[in-house]
Protein backbone atom coordinates (compact mmCIF):
# COMPACT_ATOMS: atom_id res chain seq x y z
CA UNK A 1 0.00 0.00 0.00
CA UNK A 2 2.78 2.40 0.93
CA UNK A 3 4.53 1.62 -2.33
CA UNK A 4 1.36 2.40 -4.29
CA UNK A 5 0.92 5.71 -2.47
CA UNK A 6 4.59 6.58 -3.08
CA UNK A 7 4.31 5.76 -6.78
CA UNK A 8 1.08 7.74 -7.06
CA UNK A 9 2.67 10.72 -5.26
CA UNK A 10 5.64 10.55 -7.61
CA UNK A 11 3.38 10.47 -10.68
CA UNK A 12 1.36 13.45 -9.42
CA UNK A 13 4.57 15.35 -8.59
CA UNK A 14 6.05 14.58 -11.99
CA UNK A 15 2.83 15.59 -13.78
CA UNK A 16 2.81 18.85 -11.77
CA UNK A 17 6.43 19.44 -12.72
CA UNK A 18 5.68 18.87 -16.43
CA UNK A 19 2.66 21.16 -16.24
CA UNK A 20 4.79 23.88 -14.57
CA UNK A 21 7.45 23.58 -17.28
CA UNK A 22 4.80 23.79 -20.01
CA UNK A 23 3.12 26.84 -18.46
CA UNK A 24 6.48 28.56 -17.99
CA UNK A 25 7.50 27.82 -21.58
CA UNK A 26 4.18 29.06 -22.97
CA UNK A 27 4.44 32.20 -20.85
CA UNK A 28 7.95 32.90 -22.11
CA UNK A 29 6.83 32.42 -25.71
CA UNK A 30 3.94 34.81 -25.18
CA UNK A 31 6.25 37.38 -23.59
CA UNK A 32 8.65 37.01 -26.51
CA UNK A 33 5.83 37.67 -28.98
CA UNK A 34 4.64 40.68 -26.96
CA UNK A 35 8.19 42.04 -26.77
CA UNK A 36 8.51 41.62 -30.54
CA UNK A 37 5.30 43.55 -31.16
CA UNK A 38 6.35 46.26 -28.70
CA UNK A 39 9.73 46.58 -30.40
CA UNK A 40 8.08 46.74 -33.82
CA UNK A 41 5.74 49.49 -32.58
CA UNK A 42 8.68 51.50 -31.29
CA UNK A 43 10.56 50.89 -34.54
CA UNK A 44 7.49 52.08 -36.44
CA UNK A 45 7.37 55.33 -34.47
CA UNK A 46 11.10 56.04 -34.36
CA UNK A 47 12.32 54.65 -37.67
CA UNK A 48 9.78 53.43 -40.22
CA UNK A 49 7.61 56.56 -40.13
CA UNK A 50 10.72 58.69 -40.68
CA UNK A 51 12.11 56.50 -43.45
CA UNK A 52 8.73 56.57 -45.19
CA UNK A 53 9.30 60.29 -45.77
CA UNK A 54 12.14 59.42 -48.17
CA UNK A 55 11.57 58.10 -51.67
CA UNK A 56 13.81 55.50 -53.28
CA UNK A 57 15.26 58.31 -55.43
CA UNK A 58 15.98 60.55 -52.46
CA UNK A 59 17.82 57.75 -50.65
CA UNK A 60 19.87 57.07 -53.78
CA UNK A 61 20.61 60.79 -54.18
CA UNK A 62 21.79 61.06 -50.56
CA UNK A 63 24.07 58.06 -51.05
CA UNK A 64 25.51 59.56 -54.25
CA UNK A 65 26.06 62.96 -52.62
CA UNK A 66 27.64 61.31 -49.59
CA UNK A 67 30.04 59.39 -51.84
CA UNK A 68 30.92 62.61 -53.68
CA UNK A 69 31.57 64.42 -50.40
CA UNK A 70 33.84 61.62 -49.18
CA UNK A 71 35.78 61.65 -52.45
CA UNK A 72 36.16 65.45 -52.22
CA UNK A 73 37.28 65.17 -48.59
CA UNK A 74 39.84 62.49 -49.44
CA UNK A 75 41.26 64.59 -52.30
CA UNK A 76 41.38 67.63 -50.03
CA UNK A 77 43.40 65.73 -47.44
CA UNK A 78 45.61 63.91 -50.01
CA UNK A 79 46.49 67.24 -51.69
CA UNK A 80 47.57 68.58 -48.29
CA UNK A 81 44.99 71.35 -48.44
CA UNK A 82 44.17 70.74 -44.80
CA UNK A 83 42.79 68.24 -42.33
CA UNK A 84 39.50 66.41 -42.38
CA UNK A 85 38.15 68.97 -39.89
CA UNK A 86 39.30 71.81 -42.17
CA UNK A 87 37.43 70.23 -45.06
CA UNK A 88 34.13 69.97 -43.21
CA UNK A 89 34.51 73.49 -41.81
CA UNK A 90 35.17 74.99 -45.25
CA UNK A 91 32.78 72.94 -47.40
CA UNK A 92 29.32 73.72 -46.08
CA UNK A 93 27.70 72.65 -49.36
CA UNK A 94 27.79 69.13 -47.92
CA UNK A 95 26.13 69.99 -44.59
CA UNK A 96 22.62 68.92 -45.58
CA UNK A 97 23.74 65.62 -47.11
CA UNK A 98 25.88 64.87 -44.06
CA UNK A 99 22.87 65.50 -41.81
CA UNK A 100 20.58 63.30 -43.92
CA UNK A 101 23.17 60.54 -44.21
CA UNK A 102 23.68 60.54 -40.45
CA UNK A 103 19.92 60.43 -39.81
CA UNK A 104 19.53 57.47 -42.14
CA UNK A 105 22.57 55.78 -40.57
CA UNK A 106 20.94 56.20 -37.16
CA UNK A 107 17.74 54.62 -38.45
CA UNK A 108 19.78 51.76 -39.90
CA UNK A 109 21.47 51.24 -36.54
CA UNK A 110 18.07 50.87 -34.86
CA UNK A 111 16.91 48.42 -37.52
CA UNK A 112 20.18 46.50 -37.07
CA UNK A 113 19.62 46.26 -33.30
CA UNK A 114 16.09 44.96 -33.82
CA UNK A 115 17.33 42.48 -36.45
CA UNK A 116 20.00 41.29 -34.03
CA UNK A 117 17.26 40.66 -31.46
CA UNK A 118 15.29 38.56 -33.94
CA UNK A 119 18.34 36.71 -35.23
CA UNK A 120 19.50 35.79 -31.72
CA UNK A 121 16.06 34.67 -30.58
CA UNK A 122 15.29 37.57 -28.24
CA UNK A 123 12.43 38.53 -30.55
CA UNK A 124 10.17 36.17 -32.48
CA UNK A 125 10.98 35.75 -36.19
CA UNK A 126 7.52 34.48 -37.11
CA UNK A 127 5.78 37.44 -35.47
CA UNK A 128 8.18 39.76 -37.29
CA UNK A 129 7.44 37.99 -40.55
CA UNK A 130 3.69 38.19 -40.00
CA UNK A 131 3.79 41.84 -39.00
CA UNK A 132 6.25 43.26 -41.51
CA UNK A 133 7.33 40.81 -44.22
CA UNK A 134 7.02 42.94 -47.31
CA UNK A 135 7.97 46.10 -45.45
CA UNK A 136 11.37 44.79 -44.30
CA UNK A 137 12.14 43.42 -47.76
CA UNK A 138 11.08 46.70 -49.43
CA UNK A 139 12.99 48.74 -46.85
CA UNK A 140 16.16 46.75 -47.48
CA UNK A 141 15.83 47.42 -51.23
CA UNK A 142 15.13 51.10 -50.55
CA UNK A 143 18.20 51.45 -48.33
CA UNK A 144 20.47 49.40 -50.59
CA UNK A 145 22.26 52.49 -52.03
CA UNK A 146 23.14 53.66 -48.50
CA UNK A 147 24.14 50.12 -47.49
CA UNK A 148 26.34 49.80 -50.59
CA UNK A 149 28.12 53.08 -49.83
CA UNK A 150 28.52 52.19 -46.13
CA UNK A 151 30.15 48.94 -47.21
CA UNK A 152 32.67 50.68 -49.42
CA UNK A 153 30.88 50.09 -52.69
CA UNK A 154 29.11 52.21 -55.26
CA UNK A 155 25.52 53.43 -55.13
CA UNK A 156 24.83 51.32 -58.20
CA UNK A 157 26.07 48.07 -56.64
CA UNK A 158 23.38 45.42 -56.57
CA UNK A 159 25.48 42.91 -54.63
CA UNK A 160 26.58 44.09 -51.23
CA UNK A 161 30.03 43.44 -49.84
CA UNK A 162 28.19 43.42 -46.57
CA UNK A 163 30.40 43.96 -43.57
CA UNK A 164 28.00 46.46 -42.01
CA UNK A 165 24.36 45.77 -41.21
CA UNK A 166 24.71 42.03 -41.65
CA UNK A 167 21.95 41.40 -39.12
CA UNK A 168 19.48 43.38 -41.24
CA UNK A 169 20.43 41.35 -44.33
CA UNK A 170 20.17 38.10 -42.35
CA UNK A 171 16.71 39.08 -41.08
CA UNK A 172 15.49 39.95 -44.58
CA UNK A 173 16.77 36.62 -45.93
CA UNK A 174 15.20 34.78 -43.00
CA UNK A 175 11.86 36.49 -43.54
CA UNK A 176 11.97 35.65 -47.26
CA UNK A 177 12.64 31.99 -46.35
CA UNK A 178 9.71 31.90 -43.91
CA UNK A 179 7.49 33.52 -46.52
CA UNK A 180 8.49 30.96 -49.18
CA UNK A 181 7.54 28.09 -46.88
CA UNK A 182 3.96 29.33 -46.73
Amino acid sequence: MELTISILAFIVSFATFLFSVLVTYMGEQREKKEATLDALNILQEQVFDNLNEYTFGEIKNIAEQWSASIEAKNKFVENNEGTVEDFWESHHEYDSVVDEYRKISGYLARIEHFALGVNTGIYDAKVTERAATTYFVMLFKKLQPILAVKNGGSVRDTELKNSFHTEFLTLVERIKTIEKKK
